[in-house]
């Protein structure tokens, strides 16, 4: 009986504060939608990764379809900013949730027939990166519409919850499924792959998957619209710039993503260069990463306030620049997994403390043009990040390379842990 008191008293802490976003019907319905869609999403992601360094033995070539697929919000996000400030959210995010799933179906069919050699592959994900550049700023912005201020903190954390619990769960159905197309494959006709079949089959589940966030959304009703002016893409750049602590914010996020998700590149050449693994012991860093990540979106859901904010940044770099250093150091699977959940949770903690912090302050009318800037920064990180990485990889190996990513990130938590002691020890005004 004690228990039973036990746990429910657990579950109802659980419901009025991890998860209290939920009683909001269509937040709800949108959350649901969204843990199936980020589980293909992050299937596909993995599948790619290793489809294409199979098949070409390049360590780059993870990079450059990383770039393909946020380069385009670069260029774009403005544009897809103004166009969230000035038309429906919900019907933007239907429009781009469709164009993603008639994509997924194409790369499943050209790859599955051994049409798709890898400069195809890389312009199918680069124009998947073209509608992102819309669908980021849109899907941002449309959280606020779905549940009172009050819990926006939480709906942020929640949705890194998804995200994150995505990126554990995807890599390891990618991982079995490879496994089993290996194991399939040598009964199957000559010239048959296990990486493709393997490939084929998470492509085809990811576009499944877009049906489940296409169903939510059409059960969602189009929030009260109010007639706009013509939206200035420029508008989210001039906002930041009046408000300099909250163009600080964006400065430190494009640093530490810069430094810090790159990773996710290096991760296929570290498990066979530095570990001397194969794509089984892949998947369970990229899980790993992703448990990590998991945790900071609990904890930010949970404890997060405005009270907490700097605390949660200084943190979130502190872990990520402590992981990526165990990493140069990890010679077993072991070890490396838990410095890639160090890196998961200390990027997400500061990420979506970083989301929450400008969600909160971004009057509505702006909204879409500044997340617009937050995407384009997330996204102009990996063009730096990632391409350098993967080139530096050639040239000085993956020891080196994760040993300068964790400096650059360690320079970030410097920088914030100096600004908080400044603050601290500044006199208080005289009234």
């Amino acid at each position: 009986m004690a228990l039973s008191r036990t746990g429910r008293r657990m579950l109802a802490t659980l419901r009025d504060t991890t998860f209290r976003s939920l009683r909001h019907r269509n937040y709800r319905r949108y959350f649901a939608g969204q843990i199936v869609s980020f589980v293909g999403t992050w299937m596909q992601s993995a599948a790619l990764m290793w489809l294409m360094y199979d098949r070409t033995g390049d360590p780059r070539w993870p990079s450059w379809l990383l770039v393909a697929q946020v380069g385009p919000t670069l260029a774009f996000g403005a544009w897809g900013g103004a166009l969230a400030d000035r038309y429906p959210k919900r019907t933007l995010v239907l429009f781009t949730q469709t164009a993603f799933l008639v994509n997924a179906v194409v790369l499943t069919v050209l790859v599955g027939t051994g049409v798709a050699t890898p400069y195809l592959v890389l312009a199918l994900i680069g124009f998947n990166g073209v509608i992102q550049a819309v669908d980021f700023p849109a899907r941002l912005a449309f959280v606020p519409d779905l549940v009172p201020k009050e819990d926006l903190i939480n709906a942020v954390g929640l949705n890194s919850l998804v995200f994150n619990s995505a990126r554990a769960i995807g890599p390891a159905i990618a991982g079995f499924l490879f496994v089993a197309a290996g194991k399939v494959a040598p009964h199957l006709p000559e010239g048959a792959s296990g990486v493709t079949i393997g490939a084929t089959t998470c492509f085809a589940l990811n576009a499944l998957s877009f049906l489940a966030v296409l169903r939510a959304l059409r059960r969602i009703p189009e929030p009260r619209r109010h007639e706009k002016p013509a939206a200035s893409p420029l508008a989210g750049v001039l906002y930041l710039r009046e408000h300099p602590a909250l163009g600080a914010v964006v400065l430190f996020t494009f640093a530490l993503s810069a430094f810090g998700w790159p990773v996710i590149t290096v991760l296929p050449a570290y498990t066979r260069l530095q570990l001397g693994l194969k794509e089984e012991a892949y998947s369970l860093l990229l899980s790993s990463l992703g448990a990590g990540a998991l945790g900071a979106a609990l904890a930010t859901a949970t404890f997060g306030s405005v009270s907490r904010r700097g605390a949660f940044l200084i943190t979130g770099a502190a872990a990520c620049a402590a992981g990526m250093a165990g990493l140069g150091f990890a010679q077993v699977i072991g070890l490396a997994c838990g410095c890639c959940a160090a890196v998961g949770f200390g990027m997400i903690l500061f990420l979506s403390t970083a989301q929450s912090t400008l969600q909160l302050a971004v009057p509505d009318e702006v909204r879409g043009r500044v997340m617009a800037v937050w995407a384009m920064t997330l996204s102009g990180s990996a063009p730096i990040g990632h391409l350098l990485a993967g080139h530096a990889i050639t040239v000085a190996g993956v020891g080196p390379v994760l040993f300068g990513m964790a400096a650059g990130i360690g320079a970030v938590f410097l920088l914030l842990a100096g600004m908080a002691l400044a603050r601290r020890n500044s006199p208080e005004p005289v009234s």
